[in-house]
């Protein structure tokens, strides 16, 4: 009777709130789910899948904010939808989602901004992390120096919100005129292999 009919609600809710994280999943590509997973992976120290009020505690203290036990339980309460104690990834994936596409900033999603470090793997298993802040300086940084050089006309300007600073320092030519904008003559451009 009226349980069997609870649980049945309870089914048809599940399977619509996975169709929808599925639909926000499609929407948001592969790259950025990438990039999502990464700074989850950031509050998630012991790989369970789920973040605990301790992880979030944890980074509330690395990032500076207050961590008082009832600032973890509001935040945490702000994107923990089925109300389990844990942040599991549909969760902050929607938590994200809804921040960004729809510009409902939860308690969590401000955490969430600050944090925002994305993973750079390095040679062998070496792993960076930078902010978001520190792209667009960089990137900005480097605009500024190099707008007027020839040879860095066909990588600039770099897009601060992409990965314009990764992809377009890969063969070496911007970092070479940065060092050498810096220290002149450090390297002998004649060396280098421009486009």
């Amino acid at each position: 009777g009226h349980y069997g009919r609870g649980v049945g609600v309870f089914f048809e809710r599940e399977n619509q709130s996975l169709m929808i994280v599925d639909d926000v999943k499609r929407e948001l590509g592969a790259a950025r789910l990438l990039e999502i997973e990464a700074t989850f992976k950031e509050y998630d120290t012991d790989n369970s899948k789920t973040i605990t009020p301790d992880e979030l505690r944890a980074i509330l203290v690395r990032i500076d904010e207050r961590a008082t036990p009832e600032r973890v339980e509001e935040i945490m309460a702000s994107a923990d939808l089925n109300a389990d104690g844990v942040v599991d990834w549909n969760e902050f994936l929607m938590m994200v989602y809804s921040s960004e596409k729809a510009g409902h900033e939860t308690s969590f999603a401000k955490v969430y901004r600050k944090v925002k470090a994305t993973v750079v793997r390095g040679v062998g298993d070496a792993q960076h992390s930078y902010t978001e802040e520190e792209r667009v300086s960089f990137s900005e940084h480097i605009n500024h120096v190099l707008g007027g050089d020839d040879d860095g006309a066909p990588y600039l300007p770099l897009d601060p919100h992409s990965e314009d600073l990764f992809t377009k320092l890969g063969d070496g030519v911007l970092l070479c005129k940065l060092i050498n904008d810096s220290e002149p003559n450090a390297i002998d451009e004649r060396a280098l292999c421009v486009r």
